[in-house]
């Protein structure tokens, strides 16, 4: 006799869609992978590319889970059987925000399964019939209906499909918690790559090509800044990424700026990181 958690990832494999579910499957088990605690001060974001995006709520955490990533890596993939992560990448964040599915969970609690018709459980005996063992397939049957009542009620009561996949969200949603997320963090990137490639832009201009709010534009935009300030001196840097730092900082226009802009800005911002690190060690000799 198969089990249904046997049956389910081969079938979600066939399907081609076994990485989606498991990675919808981290952040749903989150607690009972990295634990209560890590669990109260991080919250998984998204999993791409083989990297975990986690929210953390305090910068002190972020260090300390800088130094666990290997164990939850490893624990991430013991629970998949699977190595689907590879790398772990750290965002501050409130991490209300991205524990919605709980409240999704307990609305769909409160709503009663409408009766099925003969045709409706005709469907659903049907949706059962590559399950071969008779007794496994009964169970799966019974489950299939009560799921399959809670969908025909919720679409009674205004529930619609996410704009992304078939789960069902309230009225006045457009995504389920997983889509929402990914949807966020795909219009984040998508800011950051129109300011990479446009730096110049302003907010109004901007908001026409990718639609977003001005928290967004101007939290994208910091993050590229901040990217590029870091990289002035690392190896590789040329007058190309110079200009677009001086652009994204000043709002200047490409036909308007020239290496006399360009130097000046560039002076000044090293000028200041020079003196942030030289307050940063004269604090850490005085505390010595």
């Amino acid at each position: 006799m198969f089990r249904i958690k046997d049956i389910v990832p081969n079938t979600l494999k066939s399907l081609g869609i076994n990485k989606q579910y498991n990675a919808q499957s981290v952040i749903v088990h989150w607690p009972e992978i990295a634990g209560d605690e890590i669990a109260t001060h991080a919250w998984p974001i998204s999993i791409k590319h083989g990297v975990l995006l986690l929210a953390v709520n305090n910068p002190v955490w972020s260090h300390h889970l800088m130094m666990l990533k290997p164990g939850i890596i490893n624990k991430i993939n013991m629970f998949l059987h699977e190595k689907l992560v590879a790398d772990i990448r750290f965002q501050a964040g409130d991490l209300k925000k991205y524990q919605n599915h709980e409240e999704d969970e307990q609305s769909s609690l409160s709503i009663r399964p409408a009766k099925l018709d003969s045709e409706e459980l005709t469907g659903v005996w049907e949706a059962t019939e590559p399950i071969k063992d008779i007794n496994l397939r009964k169970k799966c049957y019974y489950v299939l209906i009560k799921q399959t009542g809670i969908d025909k009620a919720k679409k009674k009561a205004g529930w619609q499909s996410c704009k992304r996949c078939s789960v069902l969200v309230q009225p006045g949603q457009n995504y389920c918690s997983v889509c929402s997320l990914e949807y966020k963090q795909e219009k984040k990137q998508a800011i950051i790559q129109l300011l990479t490639e446009a730096p110049w832009l302003s907010y109004q201009e901007a908001s026409q090509i990718v639609p977003c709010s001005p928290r967004e534009f101007h939290t994208g935009k910091k993050r590229l800044i901040h990217k590029l300030v870091h990289a002035l001196f690392e190896p590789g840097w040329d007058r190309l990424n110079e200009a677009t730092l001086v652009m994204l900082m000043t709002g200047i226009k490409p036909d308007r700026i020239d290496a006399t802009i360009v130097n000046t800005v560039i002076s000044k911002i090293k000028v200041r990181l020079a003196e942030k690190i030289r307050r940063k060690n004269y604090v850490s000799a005085f505390r010595r």
